[in-house]
């Protein structure tokens, strides 16, 4: 199964960011101008949070909040739980489960890598099983 660093390596690293002090609207009009789900949050260079969907739903629109008044570090999610490069899928999709989030960044040796997204994640599962699929075709067909 394949490492997180690989689904890294081929969808690039770039991960979106804003300081702590950036307002929600900030945060929510980087993440629709990119379409993107979640941006990090950053205190200087060190990852304080992570701001998600989930968490403006929740935090700010059930609320009743102002997004151009509330700073992010306000309805931030932390601490952040993240992957390691080695994880495989099914370790992520575990973690994902249980902490009831939809993107995990990557970290090794409290460096930044990458993030992923449970869609990433399904997306290079089913690639891997339907080649598991043509593979095992070949091998009944004899074409192998």
């Amino acid at each position: 199964m394949t490492a997180i660093s690989k689904i890294i390596e081929d969808k690039g690293a770039l991960v979106l960011s804003v300081e702590d002090d950036a307002s929600v609207l900030d945060a929510i009009s980087l993440m629709a101008e990119v379409n993107v789900g979640a941006v990090l949050i950053k205190k200087g260079d060190t990852v304080a949070g992570i701001f998600t969907e989930r968490d403006y739903l929740q935090k700010i629109a059930l609320n009743a909040r102002s997004s151009s008044e509330t700073p992010v570090s306000e309805v931030m999610s932390s601490p952040v739980i993240t992957a390691a490069p080695g994880d495989s899928i099914q370790q992520c999709l575990e973690t994902m489960t249980q902490c009831r989030c939809r993107h995990l960044p990557v970290v090794d040796d409290n460096e930044l890598l990458g993030i992923v997204s449970i869609g990433d994640l399904v997306k290079r599962l089913l690639e891997e099983k339907e080649l598991e699929v043509q593979q095992l075709s070949g091998y009944i067909s004899g074409s192998y």
